[in-house]
């Protein structure tokens, strides 16, 4: 996976349809989604199911990792130790991505890498 896109999250289920949206407009789509949940009380685990659920041809993985709440801090650091992209892109849940941010930041990391 060349891009880990990481999003830390709590008690923002009805936030996470709308990135999601998002993500799925990328044209490019050589990334993975990693979503730690901070020790949400909402219905955010279930939100994650229904979208891993019908995601099945997107062309990206989704995957749900949850966690104790300790805040943000902890929960990015969570998620960074389960990135297997090569670069990392942190996302909050309220986040909203143009469609070809994805492949930009992979192009500028391609010229300038080597």
């Amino acid at each position: 996976m060349l891009i880990t896109v990481f999003t830390p999250t709590y008690n923002r289920a009805v936030l996470l349809r709308r990135l999601y949206k998002s993500l799925k407009r990328q044209s490019y789509k050589e990334f993975e989604w990693i979503i730690v949940d901070d020790g949400s009380q909402d219905d955010t685990a279930l939100v994650v199911k229904a979208m891993q659920e019908s995601h099945k041809v997107e062309g990206f993985p989704i995957t749900y990792l949850h966690k104790e709440n300790g805040g943000k801090h902890t929960a990015i650091n969570f998620g960074v130790k389960a990135a297997g992209g090569i670069l990392t892109l942190v996302l909050d849940s309220d986040d909203e991505l143009p469609e070809d941010a994805i492949h930009s930041v992979w192009a500028y990391f391609e010229r300038w890498s080597g």
